[in-house]
């Protein structure tokens, strides 16, 4: 009897933040006060990263403020030949209900386009980390693309904020 296993999923991208920003890019509509930091949280948000020391967040060592458009883009992934992908990654967030709010979505790797929206809106409060895992929508395999966390705020209040930590893509 001979039995057929599946391989394992292959990681086509994993980021603790340990090393640095690397190829992770970040960006506003300079409007605003809040940029997307690196590093560890100090004074709002979380008491610390998801592991061990580094994550990303909207102003990394304070609250955000308002008339915020800021993005964190990932690094290339190359999807050209995948059937299937799964985002995971972890959050922290303080945002405020219904009118502030974080967006996820994918975008084409060589002009930065919008291929698909994966989580929107994202906003409320946490209370500590936790996972979400994704499928990436169809229109994503088959190129190469970005990760784009976004984040708005309106014109009244501020929060702590939108913290991402341990960010993994994989094909099966």
């Amino acid at each position: 009897m001979i039995e057929e296993f599946n391989a394992p999923p292959v990681t086509v991208l994993s980021d603790d933040f340990e090393s640095g920003q690397g190829d992770w890019t970040t960006g506003s509509d300079e409007a605003g006060g809040t940029l997307w930091g690196l590093g560890s949280p100090t004074v709002t948000g979380p008491a610390t990263a998801h592991s061990p020391d580094n994550c990303f967040g909207t102003n990394i060592d304070d609250n955000y403020e308002i008339d915020a458009d800021i993005w964190l883009r990932s690094p290339p992934i190359d999807l050209t030949t995948a059937g299937g992908a799964t985002l995971r990654f972890f959050e922290f967030k303080d945002i405020e209900e219904g009118f502030d709010s974080g967006r996820l979505a994918v975008l084409d790797a060589d002009d930065d386009s919008e291929l698909a929206v994966i989580l929107e809106p994202i906003d409320g409060v946490t209370g500590d980390w936790s996972q979400v895992t994704r499928r990436l929508p169809p229109e994503a395999l088959g190129k190469v693309v970005k990760l784009e966390f976004r984040f708005q705020s309106d014109d009244l209040q501020n929060f702590a904020g939108w913290y991402i930590d341990d960010v993994e893509v994989t094909v099966p």
